[in-house]
């Protein structure tokens, strides 16, 4: 009978991988602009009507759902991120519809965009960051609301 000289490296390569994730997720690829943080004291709530829906981001726009909106000062382009209208309970809104956003003016990827935190619409408030600016996931706004925690 042979017996194997080498251990199977399996459970090292999954703790390799899982800790190479964790780091790609946890650090923002662009952490060394200083203009990406989120600053909760240069927040502005604007009101307006969402004029179109996307889904999934057009080339060169960041991640996640974005709507764009008709405000007094002209059309805008808002970024609801990754998580921005999933989970249980999420706000539907569609074009035509009045909305009130609460966020930050940010330049990325050299385009202009108001990065929501919150949205008011259809008589509810829909929290989709937290005052840092990380997006909060349809798990974690479940978990708070199971709790009687508003974000």
């Amino acid at each position: 009978m042979r017996h194997s000289r080498f251990i199977s490296s399996t459970p090292l390569t999954a703790g390799l991988l899982t800790g190479l994730l964790f780091a790609i997720l946890v650090v923002p690829l662009n952490a060394d602009d200083s203009d990406s943080c989120y600053d909760v004291s240069k927040e502005v709530t604007l009101s307006g009507t969402v004029s179109s829906v996307l889904y999934k981001p057009a080339t060169g726009m960041i991640w996640g759902s974005h709507r764009m909106v008709e405000t007094v000062s002209g059309r805008l382009a808002t970024s609801l991120g990754r998580f921005g209208w999933e989970g249980k309970g999420a706000l539907s809104v569609t074009p035509g519809q009045q909305i009130e956003l609460t966020g930050v003016m940010k330049t990325l990827r050299d385009k202009e965009v108001f990065v929501v935190r919150r949205v008011r619409a259809n008589g509810k408030t829909f929290t989709l960051r937290n005052e840092p600016g990380i997006e909060v996931s349809p798990v974690a706004r479940e978990r708070a609301a199971k709790k009687g925690v508003t974000l």
